[in-house]
């Protein structure tokens, strides 16, 4: 699996090329990057999933026969920067990814978030005292509906917009489609049925808010790579996919998700590999809030 370059700005979205999910990746504050979209086809999940090409059922059983440890590690074994890399350094990276990820979560829980999602609710905006949301990062953004999620080689399942006004979180509902219709054709949908599918974009995406802070330098700490050393001085780098993992790590414990969220993104990797892309188009208006962007 291999990670895609970051977009046009901001941080990127919940999104699966055909080698790997694309993660959140610090940057201007404007807007998450994503790749080009198309508006939602008729049908449901299934019908869409039958547009888009099904991967072949020995694929599916053989991701299914991964832990998330292994699935870490292929998709940092594909990501830019890790060509080469001891694939036990890579399990490492993985594993210690994948508890930071679980004990955030399991942090969040402490704290009392009201559902598997946080205080955040579909179309309307929830603002919780400052500092209030789990991590401590103040009042979580206004969550709405979109088309747009399906792209020329990527699924983008969500994605938060940041504004001077406040933040809103995009969810594609064709993307989501597509995710439960990949799961059902893999012979997972008792695992991810379209709302735990929903739940987990939006832990996600907080899981990548809450490693902007404090998380995401004890991530660092505990990986410990070393980017570059001048004599004694060393220098911690980034491991580029380990945020993505934790994120799933995130998602799937808020959840308590029997199956794994990468597990899915690695399925619907399959299926773009094996199908190829769809023809794109503009992505629907998404409202901001206190007017225009």
């Amino acid at each position: 699996m291999t990670a895609p370059a970051p977009g046009t700005g901001g941080t990127g979205g919940i999104a699966v090329d055909p080698a790997a999910a694309r993660g959140f990746a610090p940057g201007d504050g404007t807007q998450h990057g994503r790749g080009p979209a198309t508006p939602a086809p008729e049908g449901g999940g299934g019908d869409v999933a039958a547009q888009r090409g099904i991967a072949p059922a020995e694929r599916y059983a053989e991701l299914a026969a991964l832990d998330d440890v292994e699935l870490g590690a292929r998709l940092l074994a594909d990501t830019p920067t890790h060509e080469g890399r001891d694939p036990e350094r890579l399990r490492a990276w993985a594993r210690i990814a994948i508890a930071v990820g679980t004990e955030m979560a399991d942090d969040a829980t402490v704290v009392g978030a009201e559902t598997t999602h946080g205080p955040m609710a579909l179309g309307r905006e929830v603002t919780p005292a400052r500092g209030a949301g789990p991590g401590g990062n103040g009042a979580d953004p206004q969550v709405v509906k979109s088309t747009g999620g399906l792209g020329r080689g990527e699924v983008l399942l969500a994605e938060y917009r940041h504004r001077a006004r406040g933040g809103t979180v995009v969810l594609y509902t064709d993307a989501l489609d597509y995710a439960s219709g990949v799961a059902e054709a893999a012979g997972w949908a008792a695992d991810f049925p379209p709302e735990a599918v929903r739940a987990a974009a939006l832990d996600h995406e907080r899981a990548h808010r809450l490693l902007h802070g404090s998380r995401g330098r004890e991530l660092r700490r505990r990986l410990d790579h070393t980017a570059a050393a001048i004599g004694r001085l060393r220098i911690r780098g980034h491991v580029v996919g380990a945020d993505e993992i934790a994120a799933h790590a995130y998602a799937r414990r808020r959840g308590r998700m029997r199956r794994s969220p990468l597990l899915l993104t690695a399925a619907i990797a399959e299926t773009l590999a094996h199908a190829g892309p769809p023809a794109s188009a503009a992505p629907a208006p998404v409202p901001f809030p206190g007017g225009s962007a």
